[in-house]
């Protein structure tokens, strides 16, 4: 058990990497205080009472998850189907039912007062709805309350008026069913400034733009739910119903082979966007039990329809000179019926067993118009039926061992119609294998090997068009997805009852690496463009700050990530596009729990990625940029926050090299783009009913 009053020195060696690390903080009155709240919290600190967060004073499930020691949050995939994109968050020992709304969204439904506690499970749940996964958070709720939370959140960005979000969420009984409903609508502003320079080959300047940026997003969400138990099992239904409408705002004066200034410019470009989303989500999940085992049958469908409108409008001294129109229409639907059967008995050997069959469809269907004449017509369809078979299984061979793993065979055959004809059958088998050794009760090392398969995105089969960049990329209907053979070996140290340490080293092995290439028709698109190799190291460190500053916990993580590819375009190898290499993250926050007062801080460090296509590069900085709050609970049964994000101003810089032909061609200049975000201002009010 963790000392009350002084936490013991411990020490760790981890060979080629880290010498010995001796810490030893005090503990506050608080920290006592919690201790007594978790006295019953075993040796590997996997229990959470309610209690433990109430310094937080946490509006929901969320919050707490967010304020676990050492747990790191795993929101899941959206990739179509259903198997494959499980979070680490549990609730109630079961995974959300729903889909669209996410991890998030389901934790944001569950007031904390209907939180009984969270429990920590390391070394493998279950072979269902968590595998693979090795540090699992469970959320055991309570049944024999009715509460709901609410939000009020004000947004400014720079030069805009703020714009309000309301959020709001109830659990209660309706009779003998457990009812959870929420909604959330309001709006998201942005703002950003920039400076344009174009230079061409011999670094001579050619142009340069003033640029204002202002986006709104409005959206209106729904979610509810309802489950009963039965004599035979459990039935949940769920619905999700939302909307979302974005528009951009955005003009560039431009000044020939001269810098920006007072003058008038020699031309202007504006461009006009409206995107619009709205989507539909029914399921149906049904649970029931047999002695020590548990058959799971589930069935959803979704629908997304969006609706885009880009009008890029050129003139000089009030005369137009160009009119560009871009709109696309898309729709997408897809059905999911997954059947699982597994063992959750007492025995040390847990499989599961199952089958999943889906049907995707998507039409997308785009149009260009130039000074009104219009281009060629895109109307691309796209019909995948997909099937999964699957075992897996967990075995406890000991206190110490557990080892997770399974094998799911995968098929599919996907009929594209429109610009081009295109049926193929696709056949992946996927294995996973896990070992977690716990050490001791503070210490866990875990080793993965799998092989996984990536998902096609069907809006790169079909013609797309990025009006700021004035750049067209074609469609390609003969793209196979990624493969990758992942490796990765962590370690994890929890060496009080905040304070812990964690690293973990990946190597992954790809084939079918996705970059643009270039059509037989010499248009480019996204293609396979070969094989890759991909290493990273992420490291994370929590520090709590008693000694110094009572009830403070600073997140320090850092993420490497080196990569290799071979390019066909200039015959060696380089980075693959988007890779990463270095990151810092830093985040502080104190409770000054009897003052009811909280701040904090959030650091991001410098950055760059670079994405290569076939006759240009393009890389994207990002400078350090940090966000600082504050927070009160003063008022009785309400929290208020204040955020300022960008807070010493955010700087981007975004700079494209341009080629002859390809990145093979002769050198044509370039385009840097420096780009400025003002601070923005977000007042947060929670309150509960």
């Amino acid at each position: 058990m963790i000392n009350s009053s002084v936490f013991s020195s411990k020490k760790i060696l981890l060979t080629g990497c880290l010498s010995v690390f001796t810490l030893a903080f005090p503990l506050s009155t608080l920290a006592q205080e919690v201790a007594q709240a978790t006295a019953k919290t075993s040796q590997n600190h996997s229990n959470y009472p309610a209690a433990f967060f109430s310094q937080y004073q946490p509006q929901n499930a969320f919050d707490m998850i967010d304020r676990l020691p050492g747990f790191s949050f795993d929101r899941g995939d959206n990739a179509r189907g259903f198997g494959g994109n499980a979070g680490n968050v549990l609730i109630d020992g079961a995974r959300p039912t729903s889909k669209s709304g996410g991890l998030v969204g389901a934790l944001k439904r569950i007031p904390a007062e209907q939180v009984e506690r969270i429990e920590i499970i390391r070394g493998g749940v279950s072979a269902g709805d968590a595998a693979g996964q090795s540090v699992v958070a469970n959320v055991i709720k309570r049944t024999d309350v009715t509460s709901g939370t609410w939000a009020l959140k004000f947004r400014r960005a720079p030069y805009g008026d703020p714009k309000p979000n309301i959020e709001a969420a109830i659990n209660t009984n309706l009779g003998e069913w457990e009812a959870v409903a929420d909604i959330d609508v309001g709006y998201g502003p942005g703002f950003r400034k920039a400076i344009i320079n174009s230079y061409d080959k011999n670094n001579a300047l050619e142009e340069s733009a003033y640029e204002e940026r202002e986006n709104l997003g409005r959206f209106s969400f729904t979610n509810g739910q309802i489950s009963r138990d039965f004599a035979l099992g459990k039935l949940t239904l769920n619905g999700r119903l939302g909307s979302d409408k974005w528009t951009n705002d955005q003009f560039r004066n431009y000044f020939k082979q001269r810098e920006v200034g007072d003058s008038e410019p020699d031309y202007v470009w504006e461009l006009d966007q409206i995107n619009r989303f709205r989507t539909g989500e029914f399921g149906i999940d049904w649970v029931q039990k047999f002695d020590d085992w548990k058959w799971h049958s589930l069935a959803l469908g979704k629908i997304e329809d969006r609706k885009n409108m880009s009008t890029s409008i050129t003139s000089e001294q009030g005369t137009v000179t160009g009119n560009n129109v871009y709109q696309s229409d898309s729709y997408d639907s897809e059905y999911i019926i997954r059947n699982t059967y597994g063992y959750g008995g007492s025995n040390k050997f847990k499989p599961e067993f199952g089958l999943e069959i889906a049907r995707n469809y998507s039409d997308k269907k785009s149009t260009p118009y130039t000074d009104g004449v219009q281009g060629t017509l895109s109307d691309v369809q796209v019909t995948e039926q997909r099937g999964e078979i699957f075992a897996s299984f967990v075995y406890i061979y000991s206190d110490k061992l557990t080892i997770d793993g399974g094998l799911t065979a995968e098929f599919s055959k996907i009929e594209s119609e429109g610009d081009g004809q295109k049926s193929k059958n696709l056949n992946f088998i996927k294995p996973r294998l896990t070992g977690n050794y716990k050490v001791n009760n503070d210490m866990n090392i875990v080793i993965t090997a799998e092989r996984e398969v990536g998902q096609l995105d069907f809006d790169d089969f079909s013609t797309s068009n990025s009006a700021e960049e004035d750049r067209n990329t074609s469609g390609n209907t003969d793209l196979e997805p990624e493969q990758t053979t992942n490796f990765s070996l962590s370690y994890e140290w929890n060496y009080s009852e905040k304070g812990s340490f964690k690293v973990k080293a990946t190597h992954k092995w790809r084939d079918d690496e996705l970059e643009e290439i270039r059509l037989d028709n010499g248009e480019y698109a996204l293609g396979n463009a070969g094989t890759s190799k991909i290493w990273g190291v992420d490291v994370s460190l929590n520090i709590p700050t008693d000694g110094f500053l009572d009830n403070g916990l600073l997140e320090v993580s850092y993420e490497h990530e080196g990569s290799e590819f071979h390019d066909k375009i200039i015959g060696r190898h380089r980075p693959t596009s988007g890779d990463v290499p270095h990151e810092v993250n830093v985040s502080f926050r104190q409770d000054l729990v009897e003052h009811k007062f909280a701040w904090g801080f959030r650091y991001w460090s410098e950055f760059e990625d670079t994405a290569y296509r076939v006759d240009e590069i393009t890389s994207f900085e990002g400078n350090h940029r940090g966000l600082v709050f504050v927070e009160t609970t003063y008022f009785d049964n309400y929290k208020v926050q204040l955020e300022v994000n960008s807070v010493n101003v955010a700087k981007y810089t975004r700079t494209r090299e341009f080629y002859e032909g390809d990145r093979n061609g002769e050198y044509n200049g370039y385009e840097v783009s420096n780009r400025r975000r003002e601070p923005e201002y977000k007042l947060s009010i929670w309150g509960t009913f």
